[in-house]
C-alpha cells in the first residue's frame, strides 16, 4: 500500500514538473516574440527596436516570470495625461487672453522703437537746420560786408571780384535754404507720424492693461488648481527615465493633454484608425510602449485603463 501512494506521488510530482515546464516553454516562446527572439543570455542591449512603432524594448530576464513590464509607466501616462487635460482646461478658460497680450506686447514694442527713431531722427534733423541756418547767417554778413566794399573799390576788376564773392555766397545760401525747406517738411510730416503713433501707443498701452489685468484675475482664480496640478505632474515626471519624459512631452507638446490614446475595438481613440490585430495583442502584455503610426499617441489597452 505504502509503495502505491509512493508511486502516484512520484506521477503527481511529475506531472507537476512537465506542466511547469511545459508553461515555461510557453511563455518563453511569447517573449521571444515580442522581443526579436531575444534569449534570456543575449549579449545585444536593452533596448533594441522590435518594430516601427515600437519605442523601447527590455531584454528578456533570466527568471521569465521577472519580465519588466511596461504597466506602471504606462499607468503614469495615464495619470500625466489627465493632469494635462485639466491643465488644458484652465488654459482654455483664460481663453486668447494671453495670446492677445503678447500680439498687442508686440505692437507696443514696435511702436515705442518707431517713435524713438522718430525722436531721434528729428533731434538730427532740428540740428542739421539750425546750422544751416547759422551757416546762412554768417554768409549774408559776409554779403553785406562785400556789398558796401563795392563802394570803395579803386578799379573794375575789385568790383568784379567783389560781384563774384557775393554771387558764390548767394549759391551757398540758396542751396542751404532749399535743403532747410526741405528739412522743415520732413520734420512736419515727423510730427504728424509722431503724433499719429503716440495716439495708438497710448491707446494700445490702456488695452494692454487692461486685458493683463483680466488676465491676473483668472491666474488667482486657478493659482492654487494650478499649482496642485503641477506639483503633481512634476512628481509623476520624476518617476519617469529621461527617454520616457522625452516621447511623453513630444507627443503631449502636439496635441496638449492628449498624448495617449486607448485601444478600444481595435482602434485607436485619437485618430480612430484601426490597429493590427497582432500589435493589440501585444499592446495588452504592456511589455514595451506602442505609438499609433497614423497619429503618434502612445497607445494603451483599455484593460490597463480599466484596471488603474
Amino acid at each position: 500500500m505504502t509503495e502505491i501512494k509512493n508511486n502516484e506521488i512520484s506521477d503527481e510530482n511529475s506531472a507537476s514538473e512537465n506542466a511547469f515546464k511545459n508553461e515555461g516553454d510557453i511563455h518563453s516562446q511569447d517573449i521571444n516574440s515580442s522581443n526579436s527572439d531575444h534569449s534570456p543570455d543575449s549579449e545585444e542591449p536593452a533596448g533594441e527596436e522590435s518594430g516601427a512603432s515600437v519605442f523601447f524594448t527590455f531584454e528578456a530576464a533570466e527568471d521569465e516570470s521577472e519580465i519588466p513590464k511596461k504597466t506602471g509607466i504606462l499607468k503614469i501616462f495615464l495619470e500625466l495625461r489627465e493632469i494635462d487635460e485639466e491643465l488644458a482646461d484652465i488654459e482654455e478658460e483664460k481663453g486668447d487672453l494671453p495670446s492677445e497680450i503678447r500680439t498687442i506686447r508686440s505692437k507696443v514694442e514696435r511702436l515705442s522703437g518707431s517713435l524713438s527713431a522718430e525722436k531721434e531722427r528729428f533731434t538730427n534733423l532740428t540740428d542739421e537746420k539750425n546750422s544751416l541756418e547759422d551757416e546762412n547767417s554768417s554768409y549774408e554778413e559776409k554779403i553785406n560786408k562785400y556789398d558796401e566794399q563795392k563802394f570803395n573799390v579803386r578799379s573794375n576788376t575789385e568790383y568784379d571780384e567783389i560781384t563774384k564773392a557775393i554771387e558764390s555766397l548767394f549759391v551757398i545760401v540758396e542751396k542751404n535754404e532749399k535743403k532747410i525747406k526741405e528739412i522743415i517738411k520732413e520734420i512736419e510730416g515727423l510730427n504728424i507720424d509722431s503724433h499719429s503713433r503716440e495716439t495708438d501707443l497710448t491707446e494700445l498701452s490702456g488695452e494692454l492693461s487692461e486685458k493683463e489685468k483680466q488676465l491676473n484675475e483668472l491666474n488667482e482664480q486657478y493659482l492654487q488648481d494650478e499649482s496642485a496640478l503641477l506639483e503633481k505632474r512634476n512628481d509623476l515626471i520624476s518617476k519617469l527615465a529621461p527617454e520616457f519624459v522625452t516621447l511623453y512631452e513630444k507627443i503631449n507638446g502636439s496635441y496638449n493633454g492628449e498624448a495617449t490614446a486607448i485601444v478600444r475595438n481595435g482602434n485607436c481613440s485619437g485618430c480612430y484608425n484601426s490597429i493590427p490585430p497582432q500589435r493589440v495583442i501585444e499592446i495588452k502584455t504592456a511589455e514595451n510602449i506602442y505609438t499609433c503610426q497614423s497619429c503618434g499617441r502612445i497607445l494603451i489597452s483599455e484593460e490597463l485603463q480599466s484596471n488603474g
